[in-house]
């Protein structure tokens, strides 16, 4: 269990926290040359005997947190702040999906072998859940009509020097062009990645200052009926784009322009301003600020999560598709599709609440 990590995480990115120990936080012991004040943690275990050997939904564990000063004073202090950055939290560190952090009560311990002055230790005890992993029930279907959901709100925060779309989709008989994800300034600066049915082929397109660069796969997908994973990235500074089909690089292209302006327009399943509507279903759409390597993107295609390949670094857009999200009810609330960054929620347009199909890849 990596929830060692987690905690380590929370307390070294804590102001108040920091502010008195830097970074003297270590798991079950420090070194005896260590300056005071220090904090020590231990973590063991408490899920119950006896289930499969598959992954628990649901991990629980207890820590114990141990603030070591020169000072009582300073040790309810620094006890005071550990408490606060720990208690009612919630959230993915280090790639560890937390449910709940509650406290659970502490002790006063007075260390008189430590030293000539002795040593001020508070020890204070958290329970912890964790989740291990996620129902996905729903998808989104798109009748290549009307139908699309806005995200223009995360038009702000891609970065469109360096990132990385990822999406799985079934794809139905397209009789014309129809997007997955778009990010539009204009007509001359856009990232997306779209079916081209003149083609019959699917394309990660960068089309920056008028200039069209696009990664191509060719493999007949459209209409058999079968989830796939697709991926696009692009690295400006790296002067590429590439383009992924069920965890495998189909092609990469060079010779990108100069992006210009921050994207207006946003939306998954058309171009974003009412045209080239997608046809078929779309679920676990997430952006990242970060191209991932062929590596990332076979773990990701391989029930890889998204927080799970870059959650500290890149992880900026996350959107379920239909499902009610890694902690609440199982299916979305019609119109809002949850962004599970916090970042930017969806809005389902020309859409019903019975666009959500309980029809997932597997």
């Amino acid at each position: 269990m990596d929830i060692g990590k987690a905690i380590y995480k929370i307390l070294n990115d804590n102001i108040a926290v920091e502010s008195m120990v830097g970074t003297r936080i270590a798991p079950n012991v420090m070194k005896q040359t260590s300056e005071f004040p220090f904090i020590v943690y231990d973590v063991s275990s408490d899920n119950p005997e006896g289930q499969k050997d598959s992954v628990a939904l649901l991990d629980t564990a207890n820590i114990m947190v141990s603030g070591y000063c020169k000072t009582y004073k300073d040790a309810s202090k620094l006890a005071n702040y550990i408490r606060t950055a720990l208690d009612r939290v919630n959230g993915v560190y280090n790639a560890v999906n937390i449910q709940a952090i509650d406290f659970d009560g502490y002790d006063d311990i007075f260390d008189d072998m430590s030293g000539s002055d002795g040593i001020y230790r508070k020890a204070l005890n958290f329970n912890v859940r964790i989740l291990n992993s996620f129902n996905n029930i729903y998808s989104t279907a798109f009748d290549g009509v009307d139908e699309d959901v806005d995200i223009a709100g995360s038009g702000s925060d891609i970065n469109t020097s360096l990132g990385t779309f990822s999406l799985w989709a079934n794809i139905g008989t397209m009789t014309a062009s129809g997007y997955f994800i778009n990010y539009r300034v204009d007509a001359n600066n856009q990232i997306q990645i779209l079916y081209h049915a003149a083609d019959n082929e699917v394309k990660m397109t960068y089309k920056a200052g008028g200039v069209v660069v696009s990664a191509v796969l060719t493999d007949a997908i459209e209409g058999d009926g079968l989830w796939h994973h697709i991926v696009g990235t692009w690295d400006v500074a790296g002067d590429e784009i590439k383009i992924y089909l069920d965890g495998t690089l189909k092609q990469t292209t060079n010779s990108l322009g100069t992006f210009a302006g921050t994207p207006a327009y946003a939306s998954i399943g058309s171009s974003g301003i009412s045209t080239s509507y997608f046809i078929g279903n779309i679920d676990e759409v997430s952006l990242f600020n970060v191209e991932l390597t062929d590596a990332e993107v076979t773990t990701l295609y391989n029930d890889g999560l998204p927080y799970t390949v870059a959650a500290d670094t890149g992880l900026i857009g996350w959107w379920r598709m239909g499902d009610g999200g890694i902690v609440g009810d199982p299916i979305a609330t019609y119109p809002t599709i949850v962004d599970e960054t916090g970042n930017n929620n969806g809005t389902m347009n020309n859409m019903a609440s019975d666009n959500f199909k309980a029809n997932v890849p597997e």
